[in-house]
């Protein structure tokens, strides 16, 4: 399995005093699939392409709103030919502070409570109709945002939203899919592409060539961090042994754990589990 930096799995955004990290950013991408520790919304202005989340694929298009809840793995894949045009709008949100500060308003902190369920699912909008005041709303608040303005954001915003049940669906037609889904089932197993390609009634050669056609990486780094978040789950919330981890994650082997838990994570299993009591 390559040696992948740090940043390839857990994306730990860092908010120091604040509560939110406002960005509006042209270019460039996050190209593999990871993680954050908090709430991350992402709203497409231009560019193509296709993200992927909960196992499914969505269309990426102008005007389309993402909310990738805490420890939800997420990627995005901007169209080669959209690169240079690509500009959205990232929002991460402490949303335990910000659920505080809008306890006021109870229908937009029992909304926000939903869309921040750690490890739920994401909720996609088409909200192009919209775009003109969406931009316009961005386009007013400039960090550091307080927490007065925090809240007056959230409250604008989610007044602009369909309801719940109104989500843009996604697709899990795809190969990449149907293999993310056998994953998900079988990470704690010694992996067989013997097994997944029989299950799906498809060569091994094909099953790994589309995995990677559709979702741009190979089986491995992707079953390698689903591993490593599953991983991240245990120590924050269970107090077995790094072994016991390991193996329950589906890593035979303790050291080799150790070792790709830092090189994934940029930590040890237990400096990880010292250092992120409230994630």
């Amino acid at each position: 399995m390559r040696e992948m930096p740090k940043s390839d799995h857990l994306e730990l955004i860092t908010l120091n005093d604040t509560i939110v990290s406002f960005s509006r950013l042209f270019a460039n991408t996050v190209r593999y699939h990871h993680w954050h520790q908090c709430l991350e919304i992402l709203y497409v202005e231009e560019g193509f392409g296709v993200a992927i989340v909960d196992n499914r694929h969505y269309t990426m298009r102008p005007g389309r709103l993402f909310f990738f809840p805490p420890f939800t793995l997420h990627k995005v894949m901007v169209d080669e030919q959209a690169e240079a045009i690509y500009r959205r709008t990232i929002i991460h949100l402490d949303h335990h502070a910000v659920l505080k500060v809008l306890r006021d308003f109870p229908q937009t902190q029992q909304r926000l409570q939903k869309l921040s369920r750690r490890g739920g699912e994401a909720w996609v909008a088409d909200m192009a109709d919209c775009h003109p005041h969406i931009h316009h709303l961005f386009s007013g608040y400039h960090p550091p945002l307080t927490s007065e303005s925090v809240a007056s954001l959230i409250i604008s915003l989610f007044a602009m939203l369909p309801d719940d049940k109104d989500g843009a669906p996604g697709s899990s037609h795809g190969i990449a899919s149907q293999v993310m889904f056998w994953l998900d089932e079988h990470y704690q197993q010694k992996f067989s592409l013997d097994a997944l390609a029989g299950e799906l009634g498809k060569s091994r050669s094909y099953v790994s060539r589309k995995f990677h056609a559709e979702t741009g990486e190979k089986i491995h780094d992707y079953l390698n961090t689903l591993r490593l978040r599953k991983a991240c789950e245990c120590l924050l919330h269970s107090n077995e042994s790094v072994r016991d981890i390991a193996t329950r994650v589906g890593f035979s082997d303790v050291t080799y754990f150790i070792s790709a838990f830092k090189k994934g994570i940029g930590e040890t299993p237990l400096q990880y589990r010292k250092n992120h009591p409230g994630a």
